[in-house]
């Protein structure tokens, strides 16, 4: 990356519940330089750049689709689907005037999603899943009482546990993240428990990251089909993330004998800020 290449390109910081991403509007930005995993991990260098989980470059589309989302982690890997970049590119694409705020197209390597902001709170219908294992055989830590798998677009971990937040994510997540059971690609991870309101409590380490972040869309979605499977939840099930910020999950099912959930998730889109790139230096 040669100093300068990207001087002057306009950018919004978004934030998903404190899942936090660095927008990019194709028209005004070259997507081969900034899709680029050095000029990724710049962008997103909390200390030298300008800070984010990951970047999205939103491209408009015309005919029926209303945009593309390029979705990237921090460490320059493109991820199939991000449930908060997908509710922050609903509120991006509406306030772009790509499209009407009450129906809205967004094109990802996870499929179609159709999504629409509801009383100015963007909301997100997920492609089905249908990759559920209720139980996975990974042996349990101190706390944990159940693990199960879902794919929402990526792959998730759900583990039940006591305490959420008593979990030492710094040490448990790496070794459930890359878990031989999971395969090279390895999946998210989240741990979930109880709240006295009924609602549920849940912490995420997202791979990609390599850490934990403050709120996982995806990782909700997951948690709430794990927990319907369990028979431990209903729909709509309503989980707080370590932002202090809640997530909602509505849940349909499947009338095709296949066991498929239809999920809708509702959650923040919202612009913290904007700004030009002046000096960008990995």
């Amino acid at each position: 990356m040669r100093d300068g290449e990207l001087t002057g390109i306009p950018f919004a910081k978004m934030t998903g519940s404190g899942n936090d991403f660095v927008f990019f509007d194709a028209r005004d930005a070259p997507i081969e330089l900034l899709t680029l995993p050095q000029v990724i991990r710049a962008i997103c260098n909390r200390h030298n750049g300008i800070g984010a989980d990951g970047i999205v470059v939103l491209e408009p589309l015309t005919g029926d689709a209303t945009a593309r989302i390029h979705y990237f982690n921090s460490d320059g890997t493109a991820a199939d689907l991000c449930g908060n970049a997908t509710l922050c590119s609903t509120s991006m694409s509406a306030e772009l005037g790509l499209a009407d705020g009450g129906a809205i197209t967004l094109l990802t390597p996870a499929g179609e999603i159709r999504s629409r902001l509801v009383d100015a709170v963007p909301e997100i219908d997920l492609q089905p899943v249908t990759d559920i294992r209720s139980e996975i055989q990974i042996d349990r830590g101190p706390g944990e009482t159940r693990i199960g798998y879902a794919t929402v677009g990526i792959p998730h971990l759900v583990v039940l546990c006591d305490d959420a937040d008593a979990v030492d994510l710094a040490a448990r997540g790496p070794r459930l993240r890359r878990h031989p059971v999971l395969g090279d690609a390895g999946a998210n991870v989240n741990w979930v428990s109880s709240r006295h309101d009924g609602s549920w409590r849940y912490r995420t380490f997202e791979r990609g990251v390599e850490g934990e972040t403050l709120a996982c869309g995806t990782g909700a979605v997951a948690t709430a089909i794990l927990l319907a499977t369990w028979q431990l939840a209903s729909a709509p099930v309503h989980l707080h993330a370590s932002s202090g910020r809640d997530l909602e999950v509505s849940l349909r099912r499947s009338r095709d004998g296949s066991g498929a959930f239809h999920p809708t998730l509702r959650g923040e889109g919202r612009v913290v800020f904007r700004g030009r790139i002046a000096t960008l230096i990995e």
